[in-house]
């Protein structure tokens, strides 16, 4: 099966962010519990967003992780994913475009007054004269306007979308149909007016393509931060908080008289204890932690491709206490719960345990290493050449070897980012008990202990004192032939992935 995302605007790509990790823990399935295949694609105006740019990190870490991988694991970062990149509605224009040059409100006082009345009467002078570089500033009416230029036909001709949207058409010619799925706010510009323009017209092209089986959904995020300060006037217009509910009961009046129009599935999700998050008007000073109601907005593309689920229309949730999250309010929550704590527990004990040790191996002979480390020798040779390879096991010294282990290291120093935002950034008399932040940290000191980077339920159910990685080892030691076939670092990673929580709970 096919997951076709696009993240759309800031928030949009936040939610793609949470995406690539829930895929890469293997939490993104069919109905039958297989992977799916995944496509990224990313819509923003603002090209010089860090929330754009924090995304499209993760998914080149990952993908080049699994280009390096290829087939030597058979659990560890075994979901596959393809990004077509990024695209911006105003890709092509002048820098500093603003709405007038769009509609060439020059041209149309010459030539048509009275729409350049009606232009006037439409937006402000201050609406029209912002430049979009930076998105479109809070404002979906400004975004509206620019998006429903769009023409997904002529799209199709060229780049991206070219690319995207025949993928879409060979996927709907074999097996299950496939999904896609898009993400956005509704409170903001890019995403509350990017959102449903885009859905409705990725509808109205599969009805001409002949692809009525293809399924569009979306998770609309409500409004779930607030900003501390706010612009001056040299700023000129830009997305206000107290506009947040205006434009999210508009959004959702839109989707109440038209949704079906653009979406078969919707998701909706938000919060009233607000994160709280630096104003910026955008570019590289936007650089909002990432959120658990992002993680959550996420899940809903596990939902909607499982077939048992049943097809409502819309999808909420809410949480048991007034003040506090838990695995329990999560969907699937023993199942993504597990998922994501192997995935914490493996980036710490990798990139903080095992790394360092590869890294300490370069330095001594392989034989003297392995007398403190005998699991070297299930993965490893013990050969002194420094790049042959003896009873299929490489040496640890190896360039192919390292590059992998280099991948490895930047995928798990992304997820821990990742993740350590999340359980830091919840807002004021809100708290998590999903994970500690405190060891998900790219350190370069040792850790041993595993037990505290899980909370709640979540938490494998194992003595603290056993809790560690040094128990790992010993037990990667006694695996049988059978249990850990792939050698080399790919090997070392799988066996790690399978027995962060297995040994645990043995």
């Amino acid at each position: 099966m096919n997951v076709f995302a696009i993240g759309i605007g800031g928030t949009g790509a936040k939610c793609v962010e949470s995406l690539v990790h829930l895929h890469a823990a293997g939490l993104i399935t069919d109905t039958s519990g297989k992977a799916v295949r995944l496509g990224t694609f990313l819509v923003e105006p603002d090209q010089q967003s860090t929330l754009l740019a924090r995304t499209e990190i993760a998914i080149d870490r990952y993908s080049k992780l699994r280009e390096q991988l290829g087939n030597a694991t058979e659990s560890f970062a075994a979901s596959e994913i393809d990004h077509y990149g990024s695209w911006s509605p105003l890709a092509g224009a002048t820098p500093g475009i603003n709405l007038e040059q769009v509609f060439a409100k020059a041209v149309l006082r010459n030539k048509a007054s009275g729409l350049a009345a009606l232009f006037d009467c439409l937006y402000l002078p201050e609406e029209q004269k912002a430049e979009l570089d930076v998105g479109f500033r809070g404002r979906p009416p400004i975004g509206s306007a620019v998006m429903s230029r769009i023409t997904l036909d002529k799209a199709a001709e060229a780049g991206s979308w070219k690319k995207f949207l025949g993928d879409i058409q060979t996927a709907a010619g074999s097996g299950d149909p496939p999904v896609i799925h898009l993400f956005g706010s509704v409170f903001g510009g890019t995403g509350a007016s990017g959102v449903p323009t885009l859905g409705g017209m990725l509808k109205t092209w599969l009805q001409q393509q002949g692809l009525s089986r293809v399924r569009v959904h979306a998770s609309l995020l409500l409004p779930y931060f607030d900003f501390d300060g706010q612009g001056d006037e040299g700023t000129g217009i830009h997305a206000e908080a107290r506009n947040f509910q205006l434009n999210t009961d508009a959004a959702l009046q839109y989707l109440a008289n038209n949704g079906k129009d653009c979406f078969d599935q919707v998701y909706l999700i938000g919060s009233d204890i607000k994160a709280r998050y630096e104003f910026s008007i955008g570019g590289r000073s936007q650089d909002n932690d990432a959120h658990v109601i992002e993680l959550l907005a996420t899940l809903g593309v596990r939902h909607g491709c499982d077939s048992t689920n049943g097809r409502d229309y819309a999808y909420v949730l809410s949480r048991t206490e007034e003040n506090k999250i838990t695995w329990e309010d999560v969907p699937s929550n023993e199942v993504v719960g597990l998922a994501l704590a192997r995935a914490a527990r493996f980036a710490v004990a990798w990139k903080r345990n095992y790394s360092l040790e590869i890294d300490a191996a370069q330095n001594i002979s392989a034989r003297e290493f392995a007398s403190g480390a005998p699991w070297i020798r299930r993965y490893f040779s013990l050969s002194e050449e420094s790049k042959t390879k003896t009873e299929g096991r490489p040496s640890i010294r190896g360039q192919d070897q390292l590059a992998l282990k280099k991948a490895i290291d930047g995928y798990a120093q992304t997820l821990m980012q990742w993740m350590r935002q999340l359980s830091g950034n919840t807002g004021i008399g809100f708290s998590q008990e999903l994970l500690s932040g405190e060891q998900l940290t790219n350190d370069v000191t040792y850790a041993n202990q595993l037990y505290n980077i899980v909370r709640g339920s979540a938490r494998p159910t194992v003595d603290q004192h056993d809790d560690t990685v040094d128990r790992i080892k010993v037990q990667m030691d006694e695996l049988s032939e059978s249990d850990s076939r792939f050698r080399g670092v790919a090997g070392l990673a799988d066996s790690l992935w399978k027995l962060c929580i297995a040994s645990t709970n043995s």
